[in-house]
């Protein structure tokens, strides 16, 4: 991206009768440089020279290669050595313009009749300007300093021309410099600390008593909570249990500082939201965290202390070894980790976990779990949300809410679930062969995600595709749906490949709140239906067809919980009637109700209308009813392919 930028600057401002103009070139490499990834530099530099060379010939190649040294000089300046990188910007440019001039200077000692050509061109046009000056009335002492002026240029003109191009790359280095310092500090590309709003002490969040606390979103007709009265103490394990809807994410964010409608929150001092030694609040949507380029530069994101043991905390949470990794390369569930490993580097006090454990497998559920109480046993109070009981059972206390009101246990809820079966018949309609799918590939960081993976899924089946964290499954969905063109290889849907089949196929997105594109409900069920009004009576029928009712029908999307949200995506889908419909981490965020539903309403797609289900999933319970077949993946490869459902 940022060579395709630097190179369309490149050509764009060769049509700008403006030199200083030229001084954007050096921007795109100059943030490259300043973030330390000298390698993408590099490869941003030479993909920018091609397409320089084919649009703007060899002068633009050279005007590039110049002002990307001046980008990577100032860039490694102002990171190095932050307030005094003026100088050494001003001390590096100095050489470059030397070797800059020696090189114009060379040249046209080199190629004589394009020196005389352009000694000659100037010449004729200070004649043409001195005459000019003439006809205006010059007198005769100015008309013979003009011509000993045109005289001392065309006859010392290697000095003027390599004194020029000194000038103008230290000029241009320092205007540079100044544009690009202008940005880093607004943009705090370097990750300074963050200056939390002031208050009159340290950081004091617990402990937190809440007394007759009701909260009611603007425009909402009923309240999200309603007398809430519940205290924590440092050092507890606090889980939050109820179903989607019941105020659980409410709580959390009253707990992290949100002022409740009435009520009284009580605590010794400020909440301190993200400040070091105050609260610490880890969303279900892990993508809402992360605003580093790297695993380690998310971790040290806004901290004041560099005496941080980023490794050592990647490795408690389960990343370890990745700290280098770009942010976009990780899972659902790396990401969730990751957000953790962010949290607890600011010393908690208080940590709140909304969700953390919907999208890892089952050994990164223990492990996360196990995790968040030995953080309460060293004195950091934890309240986890969640919506599973067994999760609950790690805790020291259940606190339970229905309907935003705080409720006693309630009786555990058995369900029969019958085992799914293998289509009579299995017409293959979904082929892979040999696929191979590599992200940036043929660049320096690029990351093999599927190897050589071969399936074949006939029409009705029902298939589950499992894998830890990192294992290929997400990219293997995608790759399903036609969102990736494989690298190498086939994928496709009755002989056509699924890149150009991407309507035949449903692709339910791992994190439900992306795929989500319109404001309400209703907005985006209809658009995804392809109609181009908004029909209330058919969406409250889509939204019944998943469990959700006609209430949430112009709900804005924002305000529903991570279960709502991704029934609601599975229903828009479902508007499309799809020949396949995959889905990746499909129970994560949903209560017991809310997975039953959804489970039925799989395994009634597959028996009654013979769609074809891929399920991606670390969450195995009730999936039998769905799926008869499990594939597993391991490191990109598929390792087991069984005929039964695990």
């Amino acid at each position: 991206m940022f060579g395709a930028l630097t190179s369309v600057v490149t050509v764009v401002t060769g049509f700008i009768p403006v030199g200083v103009a030229q001084v954007l070139i050096t921007l795109p490499i100059a943030f490259l440089a300043a973030g330390n990834r000298m390698r993408s530099a590099i490869a941003a530099t030479v993909a920018a020279s091609v397409v320089a060379l084919i649009a703007g010939g060899p002068f633009a190649v050279v005007t590039l290669l110049v002002l990307v040294g001046v980008g990577m000089l100032v860039g490694y300046a102002e990171r190095r050595w932050g307030r005094n990188a003026v100088l050494v910007v001003f001390a590096g440019a100095v050489p470059l313009g030397l070797a800059v001039a020696a090189f114009a200077v060379g040249m046209l000692l080199l190629f004589e009749q394009s020196r005389i050509l352009l000694l000659d061109s100037l010449a004729a046009s200070m004649q043409g300007t001195l005459r000019a000056f003439q006809a205006a009335g010059a007198g005769q002492e100015f008309v013979d300093t003009f011509t000993r002026t045109i005289d001392f240029l065309v006859d010392y003109w290697w000095l003027w021309i390599g004194g020029a191009a000194v000038a103008g790359i230290v000029g241009s280095a320092l205007l540079s410099f100044g544009i690009f310092r202008t940005i880093a500090l607004r943009t705090r590309w370097s990750s300074p600390p963050i200056e939390w709003p002031a208050t009159a002490a340290e950081p004091a969040p617990l402990p937190v008593r809440l007394s007759s606390v009701t909260y009611r979103y603007p425009g909402a007709a009923t309240d999200a909570l309603a007398d809430i009265d519940l205290t924590i103490a440092a050092g507890e394990f606090v889980a939050v249990v109820g179903a989607n809807g019941s105020g659980k994410s409410t709580l959390a964010r009253v707990l992290a500082g949100l002022d409740p409608t009435t009520g009284l929150v009580d605590r010794p001092g400020d909440v301190g939201l993200g400040a070091p030694g105050g609260t610490a609040l880890v969303f279900q949507h892990p993508e809402s965290h992360i605003l580093g380029r790297t695993v380690a530069e998310d971790v040290r994101w806004g901290l004041v202390d560099g005496d941080i043991d980023v490794d050592g905390l990647l490795a408690r949470v389960g990343l370890g070894g990745l700290a280098d990794r770009p942010t976009e390369d990780l899972s659902g569930g790396q990401l969730q980790r990751l957000t953790l490993a962010a949290a607890l580097a600011r010393r908690p006090a208080l940590l709140i976990a909304d969700e953390i454990t919907a999208m890892v497998d089952d050994a990164s559920r223990a492990a996360l779990l196990g995790l968040l109480a030995g953080i309460a046993r060293d004195g950091t109070a934890v309240v986890l949300v969640t919506h599973v009981e067994g999760e609950a059972a790690t805790a020291r206390r259940v606190v339970h809410l229905e309907r935003g009101r705080l409720v006693p246990a309630p009786a555990p809820a058995t369900r029969a679930v019958s085992a799914a079966t293998p289509p009579i018949v299995a017409h293959p309609i979904l082929e892979i062969r040999d696929v191979t799918h590599t992200y940036a590939a043929r660049t320096p960081w690029a990351h093999t995600a599927l190897r050589d993976v071969s399936l074949t899924v006939g029409r009705g089946e029902g298939v589950l595709v499992v894998g830890a964290n990192g294992s290929g499954k997400s990219t293997l969905a995608w790759v399903l749906a036609g969102l990736h063109r494989p690298t190498t290889g086939t994928c496709t849907l009755n002989g056509t490949p699924t890149a150009d089949r991407r309507g035949d196929i449903g692709l339910v997105f791992q994190q439900a709140r992306l795929q989500l594109q319109r404001p309400t409900v209703a907005e985006e069920i209809c658009d995804v239906a392809g109609l181009d009004y908004i029909d209330r009576p058919y969406v409250a029928a889509v939204l019944h067809r998943v469990g959700l009712g006609a209430h949430l029908v112009d709900r804005a999307v924002d305000t529903l919980s991570g279960g709502e949200m991704r029934r609601i995506a599975v229903a828009a889908q479902l508007t499309r009637a799809p020949r396949v419909l995959v889905l990746d981490e499909p129970l994560a965020g949903l209560d017991d109700t809310g997975r039953h539903d959804l489970v039925a309403l799989l395994g009634y797609l597959r028996a009654t209308e013979h769609m074809t289900i891929v399920v991606i999933s670390h969450d195995l319970h009730g999936m039998e009813a769905v799926c008869s077949r499990t594939v597993v993946l391991d490191g990109g490869t598929i390792v087991d392919d069984r005929t039964v459902a695990a």
